[in-house]
């Protein structure tokens, strides 16, 4: 139940908000209100609603508290300083809150490792589910059209614009997603509609939310630095024709009820849509929950999407490391374009071929190839493959091995140069200050 301020501290509030009116606009924001005790930080809170129609900046000084769907309009930035905190629940009529970023709006988040800026729940004993999460939604191009409706608040995204640039998110924390959008879905923590690679994403971890991580829905967005532990569902997922980039990404299964460390689809209802999804990823680390229920997969590659990844580790999932599935991802496969290179794939079972009996060519059953490291040979998966090396261990996710790496810099000037396989030295821990475990 929220209480009311006396009225000098009204006064003073009124003439703050005045003074201040790029930070805290009544009037731009929606409802604006003092809640004593919003957090479980124990400070009073500002509380946002509704749609916010001029520039705001949110300042480390304050809390926020996100109350129901908060939403950037087209036009408008949103600058949150480094060390912010913003909560966010359900209202008292069930709803979930949410920070959505339309079309054409832009938001500014660049938090530092020491200084991360973090949006988590409201309650006093946090769970995976509390609130939604943060959407974005872009205009680049997708393969369901030239835009799209979601299915979070009927937002419109992709486009034709391949370099839309929805603004920069750098050191942020998203804890405690994934509440319920309606009887059959629940919210991401970060949700990507058709973000434009104008836009810079990095260092960014989801923590412990009840559906996936990260999912990109189509557009051109790279994405480095990436952590998701905790995810209730997959820890990243890609759909709607997704041509973006991806290095230093880790998956930490926490529980049983984790699916998959990437699940990736071009289009379910229409597998040879075009763009075809097809990312290029490098030095990623994907570690499964090992007393899992064997339905627990490193990576599942299905409905036609296409990939082009390297560096990677896949270990501890007990059901797949990689799995194929469905007749056009068969042919991508085939024909070179799920390509999974110099990586080590180290579970009771790496690889598994799953299709309807229909594709042009058909490929042996990758089921009987267990726990071995890919050469780097030009076949999709490598799979004359050679023993996990005596040398190769893991600290939790830290942890790289040199033996059979290649410098993704060659292969598009956007990586970074490194020589190892896995997303985390131990000698050099980009995770460090700003992760939480």
């Amino acid at each position: 139940m929220k209480t009311t301020k006396n009225v000098i501290k009204g006064i003073f509030l009124a003439l703050v908000i005045v003074f201040q009116a790029c930070t805290v606009n009544e009037e731009s924001i929606g409802d604006v209100t003092i809640n004593p005790g919003g957090g479980n930080n124990g400070s009073d809170c500002i509380e946002l609603s509704g749609e916010i129609t001029s520039d705001i900046t949110l300042t480390s000084d304050n809390c926020y508290e996100l109350v129901g769907g908060v939403s950037v309009v087209d036009g408008v930035t949103i600058t949150i300083e480094a060390g912010t905190r913003i909560e966010a629940g359900q209202t008292t009529d069930g709803i979930y809150s949410y920070l959505l970023i339309n079309q054409g709006a832009t938001i500014i988040a660049e938090g530092t490792a020491s200084q991360p800026i973090v949006l988590t729940s409201n309650q006093a004993t946090p769970n995976p589910g509390d609130w939604g999460g943060l959407i974005i939604a872009g205009k680049a191009p997708i393969n369901r059209g030239a835009t799209a409706t979601a299915e979070v608040a009927n937002i419109t995204y992709g486009g034709s614009e391949p370099a839309d640039n929805s603004g920069i998110i750098s050191y942020m924390r998203l804890e405690y997603t994934g509440g319920r959008i309606n009887a059959d879905s629940e919210y991401n923590g970060l949700s990507l509609y058709g973000v434009g690679n104008g836009t810079t994403l990095e260092y960014i971890q989801t923590y412990l939310g009840n559906d996936d991580g990260i999912e990109f829905y189509g557009g051109t967005v790279d994405l480095k630095y990436a952590v998701s532990t905790g995810a209730q569902d997959d820890s990243f997922d890609w759909t709607d024709g997704w041509v973006g980039r991806g290095q230093f990404w880790v998956v930490q299964q926490t529980t049983l009820e984790g699916d998959k460390g990437i699940e990736a689809d071009n289009l379910s209802s229409t597998p040879d849509a075009i763009p075809f999804s097809y990312p290029t990823l490098s030095n990623i680390t994907l570690l499964g929950a090992e007393d899992g229920d064997g339905e627990n997969k490193g990576i599942e590659f299905r409905a036609g999407t296409k990939v082009a990844a390297y560096n990677m580790i896949i270990k501890g999932f007990p059901g797949k490391g990689i799995e194929v599935d469905d007749d056009q991802t068969l042919i991508n496969l085939n024909n070179g374009e799920v390509e999974v290179r110099n990586s080590i794939i180290d579970n009771v079972n790496s690889f598994d071929l799953d299709h309807g009996g229909n594709a042009t060519a058909d490929l042996a059953d990758f089921s009987t190839y267990t726990n071995y490291t890919l050469d780097g040979s030009n076949d999709p998966f490598n799979n004359a493959g050679t023993a996990i090396p005596d040398d190769f261990t893991l600290v939790g996710f830290r942890g790289t091995y040199q033996g059979n790496a290649i410098d993704p810099s060659t292969i598009n000037s956007w990586f970074t140069s490194v020589n190892y396989v896995g997303a985390v030295d131990a000698n050099n821990d980009w995770t460090q200050g700003w992760v939480r475990f």
